[in-house]
C-alpha cells in the first residue's frame, strides 16, 4: 500500500503499533510490527505484514519515523486477511471413524494438514473427557478416557498466514462402562466320575448396570458345567459346578469362563485336573494262622494316569481280632501292609471273609480275602 508523504525521502522506518486493551495494565495482544518501504516522489510505497502470525488481523496505529527517531501523528489502518488467502483444511487419520470404547480403554490419534497457497504452521486437539486433553502435535498417540460418556474430539490446523481450519474434522468417542471377571480356585483335581466346583466373580466399573451371562469352554469329554446363577445383574458371584463321569479321560484341562454383557466381553482362566481310575487288590487270597498269631496281606493300588488319595479299610474281622494299615492311605499308586491281630485264647476258629476296601473321592473299590483261625 501507499503512504502520502511531503520528504519520503527523510523517513527511516514505518511501523505498526497493535492498540492494547483498555481495561488492562498489560495486554499481551499488543505488539510492534515493522514494515518494509521504498521511496518515491512523495509517497512511500509499503508492503504489509507477511502473515497473520506478525501481525493478527484487526486494527493498528501506523506510525512513519523521520531520520530524526521523531514519529508522525498516528493513523488507523485495518489490518485483514488477505482476499486470496486459502484456509487449510485439517483431516483426521486415525480413528478413521467415531470410535466406541471401554472405560479405561485409549484411542490413537494422528492427523495432517493442507494449505495450497502456503504451510501449516500448527496443529491443535482437544481431547474432552481424555488424558492428556490437548495436544499441539500432529500425531498425538494414545489418549486415554476413564469416565463413561460421549465426547468430541476436535482437531484444528492453522496456516503460515495465521489462518485457521474454518470447519475442523471431529471425532466422537463414546465411554461404555465396563464391568471386570475373575475366577477362583485357579485349579482343581477331581478323580474320575467326581466333580469340582469355582467361583466366578463380576465386579462393575462406576456406571455398569448391565446384566452378565456366564458360559464355561474347555471341558473333557464326559464333562458337564453348570453356573448357578446362569447371569449376574451389575456385580456378584456365581458357582461353575463341573461334574465328570467315569469315561472322562484323566489330564489337565484349561477352563474358560466367559462373561458377556453386550458387546463386552471378558475371560477367566482356571485348570481341571482328572485324576484316572484305580483298581485293587490284595494278596495273597488267604492266610491260615493259629490263634494269637498275626496274618499278613499287601494291599496295592494301581492304575495308569491315577493321582488321588486312596484311604483304606476293612470289614469281617473275628471277633476279639484287630487290623492296621501301612500306610493308612496312599497316594497315586503303590502299597500298604494290612496286619490283623488275633487273640489266642478268645478269637474263635474258624475261616472269615475279610473285606478291604479303597476309598478316594466319589471311587470306592473293595477285595475280598479269606483269614482261617486254627
Amino acid at each position: 500500500f501507499q503512504v502520502q508523504t511531503p520528504d519520503a525521502a527523510s523517513i527511516t522506518n514505518v511501523v505498526l503499533m497493535r492498540n492494547g486493551a483498555v481495561t488492562h495494565a498489560f495486554d499481551m495482544d499488543q505488539r510492534y510490527v515493522g514494515l518494509t518501504f521504498s521511496a518515491g516522489a512523495g509517497v512511500l510505497n509499503v508492503t504489509g505484514p507477511p502473515n497473520g502470525n506478525i501481525a493478527p488481523p484487526g486494527y493498528y496505529m501506523l506510525f512513519i519515523l523521520n531520520g530524526a527517531g521523531v514519529p508522525s501523528v498516528a493513523t488507523m489502518v485495518q489490518v485483514s486477511q488477505a482476499a486470496n488467502d486459502t484456509p487449510p483444511t485439517g483431516t483426521i487419520t486415525s480413528p478413521t471413524s467415531d470410535v466406541t470404547i471401554t472405560a479405561g480403554q485409549s484411542v490413537v490419534y494422528s492427523g495432517t494438514g493442507n494449505d495450497p497457497d502456503g504451510t501449516i504452521s500448527a496443529y491443535s486437539w482437544s481431547f474432552p473427557g481424555g488424558n492428556p486433553s490437548t495436544s499441539n502435535l500432529a500425531n498425538p498417540g494414545a489418549v486415554t478416557y476413564g469416565t463413561p460418556g460421549t465426547y468430541v474430539t476436535t482437531f484444528t490446523v492453522t496456516d503460515n498466514a495465521g489462518v485457521t481450519d474454518p470447519n475442523p474434522p471431529t471425532r466422537t468417542i463414546t465411554v461404555q462402562p465396563d464391568f471386570s471377571l475373575s475366577a477362583s480356585p485357579a485349579s482343581r483335581t477331581v478323580v474320575q466320575g467326581s466333580g469340582a466346583s469355582y467361583t466366578a466373580t463380576v465386579t462393575a466399573s462406576a456406571g455398569f448396570s448391565g446384566t452378565v451371562g456366564l458360559s464355561v469352554s474347555g471341558l473333557p469329554g464326559g464333562a458337564t458345567g453348570t453356573f448357578s446363577p446362569a447371569s449376574i445383574a451389575t456385580s456378584g458371584s456365581s458357582t461353575l459346578s463341573v461334574s465328570t463321569s467315569t469315561a472322562t479321560a484323566p489330564g489337565n484341562y484349561p477352563l474358560t469362563i466367559t462373561a458377556t454383557s453386550g458387546a463386552l466381553t471378558h475371560t477367566a482362566n482356571v485348570t481341571l485336573v482328572v485324576s484316572g481310575d484305580f483298581s485293587l487288590s490284595v494278596a495273597p487270597a488267604s492266610v491260615s494262622v493259629t490263634r494269637g498269631a498275626n496274618a499278613v496281606y499287601t494291599v496295592t493300588v494301581a492304575g495308569a494316569g491315577f493321582t488321588g488319595t486312596v484311604g483304606l479299610s476293612i470289614s469281617g474281622l473275628p471277633r476279639h481280632a484287630n487290623a492296621s494299615f501301612n500306610p493308612v492311605s496312599i497316594t497315586g499308586i503303590g502299597s500298604s501292609t494290612l496286619t490283623v491281630n488275633t487273640n489266642r485264647k478268645q478269637s474263635p476258629a474258624g475261616t472269615f471273609t475279610l473285606t478291604v476296601t479303597a476309598t478316594s473321592g466319589g471311587l470306592v473299590h473293595s477285595q475280598q480275602v479269606t483269614l482261617t483261625l486254627r
